[in-house]
């Protein structure tokens, strides 16, 4: 029960916090996402980020070591040399996250599956990754990709392989935390169901925060939501659908940013996009969505609005679209919502 690491939080929504692990947390997890991942000894694994991640020191280091395989690890990520690499060390597994699957859909890289046979998958976590992503991605490449989904409070809590994978999951939630679907009640959803993600991994197991004067403070025992909501299907599969923080509140009606994104994506010539909820008189909040276009892609805010309008209920479908070079991330490669909505306000200070 000793402590064994300090993880600090990505800070999206607030001030990167420390996370305090203590072994049996954090081996228990390396042991439970080799599993989940597939590892074995025979496999070759590619990574660049840091090991002050969670998701990298218990995937690529904690987990490799468990299994006797090995750890090909990059200074950077590179998008230049990334296939490269894979060729080059002969890699079965390369970490991925959204933004660098997007920043290689749209290098001009001609690589096929075929030109790297030895290539099992690329993992994607971080961040929830769209479907229309995902699809372009296996598309162009011929690669698979394979989900992962936790959080630095808890390591990896879900994970699959190319052969346990299903299109648009994180994978099957690792048996030791204990996962649930829960309503604002705390009872369990039924499959199919979208509630709050809630793990509990060891009875009377303490969740804990180093505070600002240095002192660790319990957040939680027992179970914890991780803030996320999502739903399991009748065979066991999680999907995560967005957070509960985004969630868009118009007329009352919670409207889930993600799926706003992912009907936009299905539109050709949209390269990226992002949708927040702004301050509305009228209704609470309004559907703002901030879309990147694909290089040489000439459509107009009107065209992606009525895209959405033929495609939507009336109420969900965004009332503007702002085009924009870019999205702002987090030096983790995750959207920044939240600067979108600064970034809003600043531009409309009076609406």
């Amino acid at each position: 029960a000793d402590d064994a690491v300090i993880f600090f939080t990505s800070g999206t929504s607030a001030r990167p916090k420390g996370v305090v692990l203590t072994y049996r947390e954090l081996l228990a997890n390396a042991a439970s996402t080799a599993e989940a991942f597939g590892l074995g000894p025979d496999d070759r694994i590619y990574d660049y980020r840091s090991f002050n991640w969670a998701s990298a020191q218990i995937l690529s280091a904690l987990a490799t070591l468990r299994k006797g395989a090995t750890l090909f690890l990059g200074r950077k990520f590179s998008r230049s040399r990334y296939f490269s690499d894979i060729e080059r060390f002969q890699v079965t597994i390369a970490a991925g996250n959204p933004t660098i699957l997007n920043m290689l859909l749209q290098a001009p890289d001609q690589v096929r599956g075929e030109d790297l046979p030895h290539l099992r998958f690329i993992t994607s976590s971080s961040a929830p990754l769209l479907v229309e992503e995902w699809r372009r991605f296996e598309e162009r490449f011929g690669i698979a990709i394979a989900q992962g989904y936790g959080t630095s409070e808890t390591g990896w809590i879900a994970g699959c392989s190319d052969k346990t994978r299903r299109f648009g999951s994180v994978g099957k939630p690792m048996p030791y935390h204990c996962l649930t679907i829960v309503d604002r009640d705390g009872d369990v959803c039924a499959p199919g169901e979208i509630g709050h993600v809630e793990v509990g991994c060891f009875e009377g197991n303490a969740y804990r925060y180093v505070d600002e004067d240095g002192e660790i403070r319990i957040n939680a025992v027992g179970r914890t939501r991780t803030g996320d909501l999502g739903f399991l299907d009748a065979d066991g599969y999680l999907y995560v659908t967005g957070r509960e923080k985004e969630l868009i509140i118009r007329g009352g009606v919670n409207i889930s940013p993600l799926e706003i994104d992912n009907l936009l994506m299905q539109l050709p010539g949209v390269a990226e996009a992002a949708t927040i909820g702004i301050p509305d008189r009228i209704y609470g909040e309004e559907v703002v969505s901030y879309v990147v276009l694909a290089p040489e892609t000439r459509l107009a805010a009107s065209d992606i609005l009525k895209f959405c309008a033929e495609r939507i209920a009336a109420f969900k479908a965004p009332k503007r679209i702002v085009l924009c070079a870019n999205l702002p991330k987090t030096e983790r490669g995750k959207l920044d919502r939240k600067a979108l909505v600064q970034e809003w306000q600043q531009a409309n200070p009076h609406s």
